[in-house]
């Protein structure tokens, strides 16, 4: 072959070679990764692939903080990203990763610790438990004063175990002074000389003082076993709710009710026994129960007798069902030498007699006038009326309402015109008043 030949080809394998080098670099140069390196406060963490992922866990962290520190002035760690050129996925941070670091950076400024509280609000933290219970020890010994002088626990003492910032952390003697400077809600002195009466309310839960709740208790015993606890006894006045009953009573109409007995409610005395622990009621049972007075329940009574038809029956009955005397009748009299027509009868009885219905019907008139005083007019279905006046008080029915034969509409009264207590009693036919006399049995 000649070198002309020779030269074409090598000529040939240099393109090939610098062709294939040039896709080679291209194909390099695409699949390069520009990713994020994290910096949280400075510190290099690693290589994460977006800010907006960082932020949603940052937030998730502060939300998950909430619930175990004390107070919000977490979560202020600086988050910068530098450029992290040719990294690929598999040295990305994982979301665990990511977190952790987060959530230590968050609470640089907090430690874990014991956290006392006074009537729910915080005093002060230490990383230390028996430094808190030393100051405990310590403020009721300083309240007490004296082996002369005994104090109760009056408030709520409460620890708990949480992320506090360094600035809440105090030392032994410094709580001690906290805790005094609020021995005032803390205890109260329980006198020798007289029972101890206490606010106790057995419905109330064991985290609720003083004492576990309201209501006046009396200390009957106290004794302290050799593990410091602290039993009590406490005697208290309870009273025990009357209950109602219903019995049937046949002389009732259906629907009706009546009151027989008020009810009163009873009275008992129960021992309940509360066990301290370092003037902390740990635990509550009832001990004894005794009744001083048993209840008495309120009784009504519920008609089941048939209601009777308020419709109009054929024959009319007296309006007064007890001996009665007729002092005027239907027709012309005389009264103070005047002549005058009486257009009914009176029908004399004692103040209080009941009046009832003559016929069944619709009560049109249940009021008062001067003259007739308080009144009841029934119209009955046939389209006569009957008057009933000079009631005593208002009638017990009322305008609108259908009264049966026999039923109770008011009692006998002495209002309006009337000169001693009486039944003024109509009959009415089409607006016109006649003899009643012709119409009662």
């Amino acid at each position: 072959m000649s070198s002309k030949g020779k030269n074409s080809i090598f000529l040939t394998v240099i393109a090939v070679m610098l062709t294939v080098s040039a896709v080679l670099m291209i194909a390099s140069v695409c699949s390069v990764r520009v990713n994020l390196r994290l910096f949280v406060d400075g510190c290099d963490i690693g290589v994460v692939q977006s800010a907006a992922d960082v932020d949603v866990i940052l937030r998730r962290v502060i939300s998950d903080i909430s619930v175990d520190a004390y107070g919000e002035n977490f979560g202020d760690c600086t988050v910068t990203y530098g450029f992290a050129e040719g990294s690929d996925a598999s040295v990305l941070l994982t979301e665990d990763e990511i977190y952790k670091a987060l959530y230590v950076a968050s609470l640089k400024n907090y430690k874990s610790a014991y956290g006392i509280y006074v009537n729910g609000n915080f005093v002060a933290a230490n990383t230390d438990p028996s430094v808190i219970a030393d100051a405990v020890t310590a403020t009721r010994a300083a309240a007490q004063g004296s082996d002369d002088i005994e104090v109760a626990l009056a408030g709520t003492l409460e620890v708990k175990q949480l992320y506090y910032p360094t600035s809440t952390l105090k030392a032994g003697g410094e709580i001690s002074r906290a805790l005094l400077s609020l021995s005032g809600e803390l205890y109260r002195t329980v006198s020798h000389d007289a029972p101890a009466y206490i606010s106790v309310d057995v419905n109330a839960s064991i985290d609720e003082l003083p004492f576990l709740g309201a209501g006046e208790g009396q200390v009957i015993s106290t004794g302290t076993d050799e593990d410091g606890y602290m039993t009590v006894s406490i005697k208290v006045t309870e009273s025990i709710p009357f209950t109602t009953e219903y019995r049937r009573n046949e002389d009732l109409f259906i629907g009706t009710y009546e009151k027989s007995q008020d009810g009163s409610d009873g009275v008992k005395e129960v021992v309940y026994q509360i066990i301290y622990k370092d003037g902390i009621p740990v635990s509550r049972e009832k001990a004894s129960e005794t009744v001083v007075l048993e209840p008495l329940p309120k009784i009504i009574d519920e008609g089941t007798k048939t209601k009777p038809s308020t419709s109009t029956k054929t024959n009319y009955e007296w309006p007064i069902k007890r001996s009665y005397t007729l002092t005027d009748m239907y027709g012309g009299r005389t009264v103070y030498g005047t002549y005058s027509f009486h257009y009914a009868i009176d029908i004399a009885v004692p103040s209080g007699t009941p009046i009832y219905a003559a016929n069944g019907g619709v009560v049109t008139k249940a009021t008062y006038n001067g003259s007739y005083g308080y009144h009841v007019i029934i119209k009955h279905d046939n389209g006569q009326e009957t008057v009933y006046a000079h009631m005593r008080t208002e009638p017990i029915v009322t305008e609108g309402e259908r009264v049966y034969q026999g039923q109770q509409i008011g009692e006998v009264g002495m209002t309006g015109y009337a000169t001693g207590p009486h039944l003024h009693f109509e009959v009415r036919i089409d607006g016109e008043k006649v003899d009643p006399m012709k119409y009662l049995p």
